[in-house]
């Protein structure tokens, strides 16, 4: 006999790739008995519906009537709005996340926003370039990483649970500050983002896209990301551009450091440039484990 589902009624306010996984995993792994899609393109909801993402959706917040989990996946600048149009309609008590990369302030606020539901912050640090439901993966969430921020005011079973949920999704779940959060991605998927950015922006220059038909997984890796959706990364940016630019401008130090190191014909200093930057990227790896 398959155990009971531990949601009776899930509803995602967002159906992106990160939300559209979220349906997808909660219904492989038997966790909700009903997933409900929250958004504003109505034709695209109903489309998630006919592929079987989720069982229903709505345009309406009136759809949280009954919730017992609400995870809010739209743009971070959503959120807020968000939190008070569901609160208005869910019942007391019922529990609240996101998937937002973006923490600092915002939490307050979005505690105070989701009125009587228990809100817990959260990053599942789980993505790609590709966006929309359509891309969505049952496994996205196996074995990444997932940050959550609580606050002293945050309920402690409500943050139990939200680690149960994760967890359960085969995430890495660990708790930080707010503050801490947003130092940590700013510099280990924000930089880099940025970066990739900026190398797909210098190649565009100028340059003719069929040349690239030539190219191997080296340009493609590389700039993979760079592909990813510019109005939410315009707003991640923006959310603390302080952290970007400091990184922004050690990038541009080391990149004059290697512009001077090969012009300069002196093989042993590249050579060991290139050695640390290595070591560092190797030793990246096992800090993972």
């Amino acid at each position: 006999m398959s155990p009971k589902p531990r949601y009776a009624r899930v509803v995602i306010a967002g159906l992106g790739l990160l939300g559209g996984s979220l349906a997808l995993a909660l219904k492989k792994r038997g966790m909700a008995s009903r997933v409900v899609a929250w958004g504003r393109d109505a034709a695209g909801l109903r489309a998630a519906v006919r592929a079987g993402l989720v069982d229903e959706a709505s345009t309406e917040a009136a759809c949280a009537k009954g919730a017992d989990l609400v995870v809010l996946s739209a743009p971070f600048t959503c959120f807020e709005s968000h939190l008070r149009a569901l609160a208005a309609v869910a019942p007391k008590g019922c529990l609240a996340t996101d998937v937002g990369s973006v923490k600092g302030a915002q939490v307050a606020r979005w505690h105070r926003a989701a009125g009587g539901m228990r809100f817990v912050a959260s990053h599942p640090m789980a993505g790609g370039e590709k966006t929309g439901w359509r891309n969505a993966s049952a496994d996205l969430f196996q074995g990444a990483a997932c940050l959550l921020t609580p606050l002293a005011a945050t309920d402690p079973g409500a943050l139990r649970q939200v680690r149960g949920l994760w967890g359960r999704l085969g995430m890495r779940v660990t708790l930080c500050t707010p503050k801490e959060h947003d130092r940590l991605v700013a510099r280990v998927s924000h930089f880099p983002h940025a970066a990739a950015f900026a190398l797909a922006a210098a190649q565009a220059r100028g340059k003719r896209v069929s040349d690239f038909a030539w190219a191997g997984k080296g340009w493609f890796d590389t700039s993979r990301v760079a592909a990813s959706d510019p109005g939410l990364w315009a707003d991640i940016f923006m959310h603390h551009p302080g952290r970007v630019a400091a990184d922004l401008e050690a990038m541009e130090r080391e990149l004059k450091t290697l512009r001077r190191l090969v012009r300069s014909g002196h093989t042993p200093a590249l050579r060991a440039w290139l050695a640390r930057a290595a070591d560092f990227r190797k030793a990246t790896e096992g800090a993972r484990r």
